[in-house]
């Protein structure tokens, strides 16, 4: 009996491994984010930083459905843009004749420059699918449900790149689909379903040149397969609270990332000019970079965010400079992590200086708050594929205060993370 387990077991080992290596060739691309702004429109940009950001993995999600969600979003007291729950999805599936991938962002409750836009919802949605001849992309399943601008009703069917004029604004342009690829080894389909662009002095201080998506989802399949599976994000800073005012505020500040397939062996570049939700957080300039560059056997991934003039819980701590790195390096079968460059300039915690030879991963403790850790560093074993991350400064607030920062929260201060592993 034992003899015929072992053989059965072998057996299923065998065919689950044919299985894989008999499916098709490929490599999924594509994301998902509720909402974003550009760095042209200012302080809005950082609270609509692709709030709800879902990457879909190069190798796929195998079937699972990955979920991002925000309970809410709210720029510029709500005039600008609000929405309740916003919700983005990566899914892919893959046989040895087929490959679908289908991501999607959905917008609930959407308010828009003062009501000029509404919406009960907004949802965008990218399919592509690939057989052993073709590699198809659409937009099906991208829709409005009771969307009216400037006060008509707008069908949910309407036709893509529809161009409404907005007065004393600029224009917003409906169900905007860009498409790429061959059709034959490749394809690819971006589709942002609502964007309004600015092109005039207006009452809400959007600076001419503006642009603000709502419901971005893409996706994508090519026939070529990396020797390695890149990624990384980086930001100046995020807060993790009950309070969706602070978490608005300050949203993923000058977000960027490297996706699987990498920046093409560019260095790509975020920043905000200041970063202001007193008495919890302010800061000077946030600067993030990413690089992604793929190698003959393998590839690597960097991510860094620094940012000046830190002051948070009112002064409680204070710095002139935070800094995070985070470098993944996979080549001829092997990983390897590092976060060299992470650090700090005149780092003060409750009035006494922080030396900048602190080890990394210090707790200082906050009286009256919760603590602070320094320099904090997750490095992934070698065989892992989770993510190197740094955070500059991360704050978790445990004691109710004076300044009503509800216990719970989490205050992030310059953020990397990379990954490169084998595909």
């Amino acid at each position: 009996m034992a003899g015929v387990l072992v053989a059965l077991a072998l057996l299923m080992a065998n065919a689950v491994q044919g299985e894989a290596a008999a499916a098709l060739k490929g490599s999924f691309r594509g994301n998902a984010y509720a909402t974003y702004a550009n760095a042209t429109a200012g302080p809005v940009a950082t609270t609509l930083g692709r709030s709800a950001f879902q990457p879909c993995p190069c190798s796929g999600t195998h079937g699972k459905t990955l979920t991002n969600t925000v309970d809410s979003v709210s720029t510029a007291g709500g005039r600008v843009l609000k929405a309740d729950v916003t919700r983005s999805t990566v899914h892919t599936r893959k046989t040895s004749t087929s490959a679908v991938v289908r991501n999607t962002a959905t917008v609930s409750r959407l308010r828009a420059l003062d009501g000029l836009i509404r919406a009960d919802t907004v949802k965008s949605v990218a399919n592509t699918s690939a057989n052993a001849r073709t590699v198809r992309s659409s937009l099906k399943g991208s829709t409005f449900v009771n969307l009216r601008v400037a006060g008509k009703p707008i069908r949910a069917d309407v036709s893509p790149n529809t161009r409404i004029k907005l007065s004393g604004i600029g224009y917003v342009l409906l169900k905007h689909p860009q498409r790429s690829g061959n059709g034959r080894s490749s394809s690819r389909i971006t589709v942002d379903m609502l964007t309004i662009v600015v092109t005039q002095n207006n009452t809400f201080g959007l600076p001419v040149g503006s642009r603000i998506v709502v419901a971005h989802a893409a996706s994508g399949f090519f026939r070529t397969q990396p020797k390695a599976e890149l990624g990384g994000q980086a930001y100046a800073a995020t807060a993790k609270t009950s309070s969706p005012l602070v978490e608005n505020q300050v949203g993923r500040a000058a977000f960027i990332v490297v996706g699987c397939e990498g920046t093409n062996g560019k260095v790509r570049h975020n920043n905000i000019n200041s970063l202001s939700a007193d008495p919890i957080l302010s800061s000077g300039t946030g600067t993030t970079t990413a690089y992604g560059k793929p190698l003959n056997t393998g590839g690597v991934a960097r991510t860094t965010a620094t940012v000046h003039n830190v002051n948070l819980l009112g002064g409680l701590i204070t710095a002139t400079t935070i800094k995070a790195v985070a470098q993944d390096t996979y080549r001829q079968g092997h990983r390897s992590s590092s976060t060299k460059g992470s650090g700090f300039v005149n780092l003060h915690v409750a009035g006494s200086p922080v030396s900048a030879n602190t080890p990394p991963n210090t707790r200082i403790n906050l009286p009256g708050i919760g603590y602070v850790i320094v320099n904090e560093q997750v490095i992934p074993k070698a065989s892992s594929t989770s993510r190197t991350q740094v955070n500059g400064l991360h704050v978790h607030v445990t004691t109710a205060n004076t300044l009503g920062v509800p216990v719970g929260t989490q205050l992030i201060v310059a953020h990397a993370d990379s990954k490169a592993f084998r595909f």
